[in-house]
This record gives C-alpha cells, structure tokens and sequence, in this order.
C-alpha cells in the first residue's frame, strides 16, 4: 500500500515527500535500494545498458553517447543529475523529457513496492527512472553515476558496457582524497566479461588492476583507442594492438567496422568525452553508421556546460564546481578570449558549495578572469560569501596574484542575481560574462533571466 501519499498527488508533492522519507540525503550502500529493485524486477532491461562514473565528464559523455545513438536511429533513455531547472529533466527519453504525471505514476509504483523500506531521493528516483525506462520500449538505456560508483544506486544495474570518464578529488567526505582509491570505487560498476572502458588520461593504475581482477575486458584511452586535434577537427582510432571490435558492428556506410575516423568536427563539449563516447560505442556492439558518429559529436548539447546565454556582452554559464573542472573552464575562456581579436576583460560570477575546494578550484581561474562577483547559493550546502572571499583571496595567494593585479576589486553581492545583474552592468559590450561554481549556481542565473 502507499505509505503516506496519495496516488493522485502532483509532481511536486512528491518531489516533497521524497525528501523526508529517508534520515539522511546521502548513505552508501547497495541493500536497501538492491532489495526494493529486485522485488519490483527492475534491474533487467531488453535494451544495452550503459553506465558512466567519473569525477567530471559524465554528463557531457552521456549526453554524446546519447546523441550519437539517436542520430543512428535507436530509441534511447538517459538519466542525469542534478537538474537545472525542472525534475523531469534527469530522465530522457528519445531526448525528450517526460510527462509529470508519468513520473508521479512511477514513484507511486515505487512507494507501493518499497514496503518498509527506506530510500534516500537519489535511490527512488533512480528506481522510478528505471520504471520508465521499462515502460519505454528502448534499445540502449544509458546510467549516469550520480556518486562514486560500485555503492551508487545505478549499480543495481549490470551495464553491457561501464565508462569512467575522470578521476580527481572531489566529494571528499565520502570518497577520500586518494586518487587510487576513488579510481578503484568508480571502478565498482565493471562487471566480469563485460566490456570496461577507462577514458581517464593517466588513469592511477587501480582502474586496470580492477579490471583485471574481475575478468573485465578493459579498453582505455592513449594505449586501446587514441585521439588527436588537428587545427580545426580531431581524429579518432583503434590502437593497433587492441584486440577489441572484432565482435562489433560499429560500421561506416561502407564496410562493416570502423578503426579509425578523420576530420571529425570539433564539439562544443569536451573532446575527451566525445573520444570516450566513440570508444563506447565502438564496445557496444550495435550497427551505428559513420555518419551518426560525426553528426552525433558534432551536434550533443547539454545545459549548463559553457552554455552560451546571448552576446554583447558575451554570456556563459557552466557547472564547474571543483579543481579539474575549473582547469578545463580556464581553457576554454582563453579560448574565447584569444578569439575575440580585441582586448577583453573576463568577469566571473561566483557562488560555491561549502564542501567544495574552493581556492583550488578558483586557483585554476586567475590567469584568465579579471573581475571577479562572488555571491552566496540558497540553501543550507551553500558557502557563505565570506568563505567564498577567503578562498578567492587563498588562490590568488596560491598562484602569486593580489587584488592589485586584478583589474578590479572582487565584488561582493547578497545574491547570486544581484551578482549577475551586476557583472553586466561593469561590463563592455564585447567582455565575456561567466556564471559558474555549481549547478546551482547555473540554476539561480536561469532562473533570474527567465524572471
């Protein structure tokens, strides 16, 4: 029976509700949620399912995988997390997102099995994306990690083929600070016999050593599969000494298998995510023409990954919320900048949750932002402005610069609104406005513009 919660409630009442169902946000472990999936049968799919776990990457590697396979002509259904602005946004089907009321049908088919069981948000929702994903009718299932990877609720799930896109520190508190382990528990959802892929660029050696303890069969990047950017493309190929693809059909509209591809056009997310997405879908064993690929990488979008919001000035929002990603999100401004032909100042708006590495990650950023608009999220994770002060101050310590250096003073503002309606009124025409620190961050600058 249901446990405390009408049938017929809306989406959001449920949303609510799963909130206080459960002591804690987060608890690691597979029992609970693995006892509910199994009752409810939902943990065998008639469709190729894969996973991906990373620290960064995930969602970008996801939303390439999941473009490439549509533009082939099969039906897919993806899980991501967080949403930006609406629930329904972490389950797509067909890169649509779904009803409300479809989802609040299948969290009630969730409550009504789950019995005394307690599950925390993350395991009901992903119980009830599972659900979906049944009811769809799909060819290829496609599991983000939300955290870790072998304790994750999307472990329940035995992948065909299991991804893990980077390796850095974050999440702290649960996963440590040691690169090997993190790798290792991210490492958690290969399966024996099943194919692995490993996408990280100088991967600690646990990765391989766990594969190689369970029998999976490991494809990694720069020693089974390689990629490299020429000017303006990239290329992809097979390493020579892979043994792997033989049993595939990863075919060109040619001939029956692909090895390598050229003159690949350059993605608006990031190239290593794309090579890693090939490389998955190469393990898979599915027919997918050539063409699907190079559309597939050209065309994958996803919100809040250096979403371009307007020009004049130019305006960009992105989630990077720790140290590798801020390293990438550097890049890719001093590319915006080299490019715009004129000198042009970057300005940053700022708002961090208080477990991240703050000064590191802002670290990354100070050779390539000049103004700086710091401002505290809603919510009680949320870093007040003074830490986000003190960590803007301890990186500029870290890499040698001073607010003299800078050509102006941070600002701070009592909100992440009041932060980007101030940017744009200190900035030229032709400077670039970046919002980011967390995908909250990016959701409060959505939610200010759409008013």
């Amino acid at each position: 029976m249901l446990n405390s919660i009408n049938k017929s409630q809306s989406l959001a009442d449920w949303l609510c509700y799963l909130e206080s169902i459960h002591p804690v946000n987060i608890e690691m472990g597979l029992g609970r949620v693995g006892r509910v999936a199994a009752d409810l049968a939902l943990t065998t799919f008639d469709a190729k399912v894969i996973t991906v776990a990373g620290t960064n990457g995930k969602g970008s590697t996801c939303a390439f995988l999941e473009r490439i396979l549509l533009d082939a002509g099969f039906n897919v259904g993806v899980t991501s997390s967080p949403h930006i602005q609406d629930y329904r946004e972490r389950v797509r089907v067909n890169g649509n997102m779904l009803t409300a009321q479809a989802h609040a049908d299948s969290f009630a088919f969730i409550e009504a099995g789950r019995g005394d069981t307690t599950l925390t948000y993350f395991e009901f929702t992903t119980l009830s994306a599972l659900k979906l994903f049944q009811d769809a009718a799909l060819d290829v299932v496609i599991l983000e990690v939300g955290l870790g990877g072998r304790l994750d609720a999307s472990n329940i799930v035995s992948a065909d083929v299991a991804v893990v896109t980077t390796i850095d520190i974050d999440h702290a508190d649960w996963l440590g600070t040691d690169k090997a382990v993190i790798a290792r528990e991210k490492s958690g959802i290969f399966r024996a016999g099943k194919k692995a892929i490993c996408g990280v660029i100088n991967p600690p050696s646990t990765i391989a050593a766990y594969a190689d303890e369970i029998g999976a069969d490991l494809m990694a990047v720069n020693r089974d599969y390689h990629y490299r950017q020429a000017g303006n493309s990239w290329d992809w190929q097979l390493g020579s000494d892979a043994k792997r693809g033989t049993d595939t059909q990863l075919a060109t509209d040619a001939k029956p298998q692909v090895l390598s591809l050229t003159d690949l056009a350059i993605p608006q997310l990031p190239l290593q995510n794309a090579a890693t997405a090939i490389a998955a879908v190469q393990a898979l064993g599915l027919t997918v023409p050539e063409h699907a690929i190079r559309s597939g990488v050209a065309n994958a979008r996803l919100p809040g990954r250096m979403q371009h919001l307007g020009t004049a000035p130019q305006q960009y929002l992105d989630v990077a919320h720790n140290p590798e990603s801020a390293r990438y999100l550097a890049t890719q401004l001093s590319r915006l900048k080299q490019q715009a032909g004129s000198p042009v100042k970057v300005i940053a708006v700022v708002g961090m949750l208080k477990d991240k590495d703050i000064a590191a990650s802002l670290a990354a950023l100070t050779d390539v932002v000049d103004c700086w608009h710091l401002a505290p999220l809603q919510g009680e994770r949320a870093a007040p402005c003074q830490q986000i002060e003190q960590g803007l101050a301890d990186a500029m310590q870290q890499t040698g610069k001073s607010h003299d250096s800078l050509r102006q003073q941070p600002m701070s503002h009592d909100t992440i609104a009041q932060a980007w309606q101030s940017a744009n009124q200190h900035a030229d025409y032709n400077d670039i406005i970046i919002g980011f620190g967390s995908f909250f961050t990016v959701a409060e600058i959505t939610q200010h513009i759409s008013g």
